[in-house]
C-alpha cells in the first residue's frame, strides 16, 4: 500500500473561502478525486500539517473558527448523519481532527 502524505499547503487549498486560492482549491479537489480511486494508495498526512492549516485559516485567512470546522464535504450535505457510512473518508478524518484542534483550550490564547 503506498501512501501520498498533504502537507498543510494542500490542506489549506483545500479548506480555505479565499477567492486567492480558488485555482489551488480545484486543483487539489482534482487531485483527490483521482486518489480516492487508487485501490494501493491511502492519503494521509501529519498533525503537525492540520495543526498549521487550522492556524493559518483561522489568523491569515480570517476565518472563522466555526467555519474551519464545518468547511468539509461532510457539511455540504445535509443527509450525512443519517446516511450510514461505508468508510472513513477524507472529508470524515478532516472534520475529527478539526474539531479536536478547535476544541484544544490553547487555541483560546
Amino acid at each position: 500500500m503506498k501512501r501520498i502524505y498533504l502537507d498543510s499547503s494542500v490542506l489549506i487549498a483545500y479548506s480555505s473561502l479565499d477567492q486567492a486560492e480558488k485555482l489551488k482549491k480545484a486543483i487539489v479537489e482534482n487531485a483527490v478525486a483521482v486518489f480516492a480511486q487508487f485501490k494501493d494508495a491511502h492519503l494521509c498526512t501529519s498533525m503537525w500539517a492540520v495543526t498549521e492549516m487550522v492556524n493559518i485559516l483561522v489568523s491569515r485567512k480570517k476565518m472563522d473558527r466555526g467555519v474551519v470546522a464545518e468547511t468539509d464535504k461532510r457539511a455540504e450535505d445535509p443527509n450525512h448523519r443519517r446516511q450510514p457510512q461505508k468508510r472513513y473518508d477524507f472529508a470524515e478524518f478532516f472534520y475529527h481532527v478539526k474539531q479536536g484542534i478547535l476544541t484544544t483550550p490553547a487555541w483560546e490564547t
